[in-house]
């Protein structure tokens, strides 16, 4: 295995024997946790699958959860309805769960249903940090069931055609991974004082591991994603698809032997905390993986994003006699280093049914992103901005010193330059957040605890 992909020390695990096994003409009865958005889209992807029924919907808004319940009863669909997840796991009627609340509940959630013996599909990041993704990969282990990651990129077969392209060697040895997440990011807005949640919010179940504290935000729903306690910026919500095909395209395994960022919030002044605009260096061997975030327009008062080789929203690995470009998830092609098109990539796959088929032959090493592939890719994007935070603001001209050792950066660096005066920010007046440079071991042991409130504590296997 190539030095800096060392595999997680945690244990492969295939047959499922403590979960029940279902026949293929048995319905598999699944629980929806958290409905408002990306759930509506578990609901029915999970329940159209034939011999798949929805049983249970759960979200600790009041308003929401009844929405979606009337709207199952309009349908003709008796579901429970729950505000506490734990309630739904101890009813005893969900073979399993699909999962799409905030992500510092994601890992959590995904421990209590192994517990008691529940499959889990899991929206991406699995976890919210790395010590908790480490947690979910032995809970899998432990208690034998099936943990998908919402990494729906895994099951295209498109991405799977790119894979053998590689390893076919037209293009030559890769030499660089770059995942881009280009995507329009306003201001969140910027609160006087802390506000109350919604009155149709359980804050308590809300916050669940996270420290009480006042909301600081504008918009309750959805604008966590921008605040560190409970989201982790696009690096995380929209990035760690293209962070994960990135590490797959390169054919490593493990944790990155070392890591680094760089970037700031700029552009506007409000509540996010997260930076809009962001470069991670991850140095895998034998070829680094390159992260950009951009969530300012091309040009300042345009709609337009950028586009690096094509992509907005996507990956680019180059290759000594070419490079490919993935567009979308399931769509992209490869070039000549002069741009000339060679081929094209297209065709998609069903995640939720890879989940499903992997739970009735109860063989969790046919799921397409497992707990251990969502771990490492999380752990990817909270190292990147782990770095970043543990990191200091720094002059343009000695931070520009500083990456002229590391071309691989620089060259991202002064693209971002270039992004940001089309922007109106100035780099000779605005100071770059410089990151540290993290040397995480293989296996990830080394990483912080995060603070848990009792009551919500992630169990600890490893």
């Amino acid at each position: 295995m190539a030095a800096g992909a060392a595999a997680v020390t945690l244990g492969r695990r295939t047959a499922l024997s403590q979960s029940r096994v279902l026949g293929a003409n048995e319905t598999l009865r699944v629980g929806v946790v958290g409905v408002r958005g990306r759930g509506q889209s578990h609901v029915q992807g999970l329940g159209r699958l034939p011999n798949v029924r929805v049983v249970a919907l759960c979200d600790v808004d009041s308003k929401v959860l009844d929405a979606r319940v009337a709207q199952a009863s309009k349908n003709g669909d008796d579901v429970g309805a729950f505000a506490d997840v734990r309630e739904m796991l101890d009813a005893g009627i969900c073979d399993a769960i699909s999962v799409a609340t905030p992500n510092h509940t994601h890992a959590l959630i995904g421990a209590w249903a192994a517990e008691r013996g529940i499959h889990s599909y899991i929206e991406k990041p699995i976890a919210h940090d790395v010590w908790s993704g480490r947690q979910l990969v032995a809970a899998a282990d432990k208690y034998e069931v099936c943990i998908q990651t919402g990494s729906q990129c895994r099951s295209m077969q498109a991405n799977r055609d790119v894979i053998d392209y590689l390893k076919s060697g037209d293009l030559g040895a890769v030499r660089l991974a770059r995942g881009l997440c280009y995507k329009p990011r306003g201001s969140i807005g910027k609160v006087g004082v802390p506000k109350d949640p919604p009155t149709s919010v359980d804050y308590d179940l809300w916050l669940g591991p996270a420290p009480m504290q006042p909301v600081r935000r504008s918009q309750f729903h959805y604008d966590w994603h921008w605040q560190w306690r409970y989201g982790n910026g696009d690096l995380g919500n929209q990035g760690v698809h293209q962070m994960d095909l990135a590490r797959w395209f390169i054919g490593v395994e493990g944790l990155p032997a070392q890591v680094l960022s760089f970037g700031g919030r700029w552009g506007y002044v409000d509540d996010g905390e997260t930076p809009n605009t962001q470069v991670v260096w991850l140095g895998y061997e034998p070829a680094p993986v390159i992260f950009e975030v951009r969530g300012l327009p091309a040009q300042k008062g345009k709609r337009g994003m950028d586009k690096f080789l094509g992509a907005s929203i996507g990956v680019v690995v180059h290759c000594e006699h070419g490079y490919v470009t993935m567009t979308g998830y399931n769509r992209g092609a490869a070039f000549d280093l002069d741009g000339k098109k060679l081929r094209d990539f297209k065709g998609g796959g069903d995640h939720y049914q890879n989940f499903v088929d992997a739970i009735r032959a109860g063989d969790a090493s046919k799921l397409a992103a497992d707990a251990r592939v969502g771990y490492v890719s999380s752990a990817m994007c909270d190292l990147g901005n782990r770095s970043y935070r543990m990191g200091e603001q720094r002059p343009n001209e000695t931070f520009r010193e500083h990456l002229q050792a590391m071309p691989e950066l620089n060259e991202a660096f002064l693209r971002v330059q270039e992004h940001l005066r089309a922007n109106d920010v100035a780099l000779d007046t605005d100071l770059v957040r410089l990151g540290r440079m993290l040397r995480p071991r293989p296996d990830g042991s080394d990483q912080p605890r995060p603070q848990q409130r009792q009551g919500f504590a992630m169990p600890e296997l490893v």
